[in-house]
């Protein structure tokens, strides 16, 4: 019996007499200009640190402040002196890159080019196409690289769909790459490189040098936010970012990245490794300056 009683109590009711209550729907239905101090004074009641964060208030003083401390909710305490917390300041969008240009790496010679490329990079953004997001199953399908804005390159691996063009063996790939993905000395960067370094491990790489990652970058000064690509690189780049639905589908249609034909899964992989390599550029500032957010950064979290 509960059913239709429930069904009452979700129904939207539109018959209720109004007349006694005067109530003037067009003054109702207007929107009224913000009240900063009430809001303040709400948000203080109710102990939202992180919000009063954005209103550029102290939730301990209590007054306005440039140097607020960081959005994760004072995981160092309050202490705004000798650049331990970071500032509310608005930070500058980055122009994007005059031109970009994303190669598809068929031949060996073109994968010798980039080896060469990122063995003399300074940091390299790197990234991988897989079978699953489950990463103990996860095979490799592709591999991204970008260490200059704008440029990037993919490595087609395992695309097996009716036509595609072949591609340069995996293990060939794998075992050319190994010495650069096993150096540390040679820094990474990523997004979310604990699911890549699970990949490339299935298939017996153990990959080191990782000195970034964007997903950590920005957990630690403003975990409040979202933390994937997509996000990041509307809010720190203004970019909109192909996605992986745009891609693959969704739902009972959405197909496997292996199936992607290799144009868009270029535009799509290499665009991944180039925009992480653009939001490191962007985040790290908001985030190097400051010893607590580095220490929690460096000592924890990586």
């Amino acid at each position: 019996d509960w059913l239709p009683q429930g069904r009452v109590l979700i129904t939207v009711k539109t018959d209720c007499d109004l007349a006694d209550h005067h109530i003037s729907i067009d003054e109702s239905l207007k929107a009224k200009e913000e009240n900063r101090e009430d809001m303040i004074a709400f948000l203080q009641h109710q102990g939202f640190k992180s919000l009063l964060r954005e209103f550029g208030v102290d939730p301990v003083g209590g007054s306005a402040t440039a140097k607020a401390a960081p959005a994760q909710g004072g995981l160092f305490g309050e202490d705004a002196s000798n650049n331990s917390v970071a500032s509310n300041a608005p930070v500058a969008i980055p122009a994007a890159p005059a031109v970009t240009h994303y190669e598809t790496i068929l031949t060996e010679a073109q994968l010798d080019t980039w080896l060469d490329k990122i063995n003399q990079a300074a940091l390299t953004s790197v990234d991988t196409e897989t079978t699953s997001l489950e990463p103990m199953n996860a095979q490799m399908v592709g591999i991204s690289l970008c260490c200059e804005a704008g440029i990037a390159a993919y490595i087609p691996l395992a695309h097996n769909y009716p036509g595609a063009p072949e591609q340069l063996n995996r293990k060939l790939v794998l075992a050319k790459m190994k010495s650069w993905l096993e150096d540390p000395s040679k820094a990474k960067v990523g997004q979310n490189l604990k699911y890549d370094t699970h990949i490339f491990a299935n298939h017996g790489v153990h990959l080191r040098g990782i000195l970034h990652d964007t997903l950590l970058q920005s957990y630690v000064f403003e975990s409040h936010k979202s933390h994937d690509m997509d996000s990041l690189a509307m809010r720190h780049l203004e970019r909109k970012t192909i996605s992986f639905e745009e891609v693959c589908g969704k739902g009972a249609s959405q197909i496997c990245f292996d199936q992607v034909d290799l144009e868009r899964a270029t535009a799509y992989a290499a665009e991944d490794a180039d925009i992480t390599l653009q939001l490191h550029q962007a985040m790290w500032p908001q985030v190097e300056p400051y010893d607590k957010l580095r220490f929690i950064y460096d000592k924890v979290e990586l």
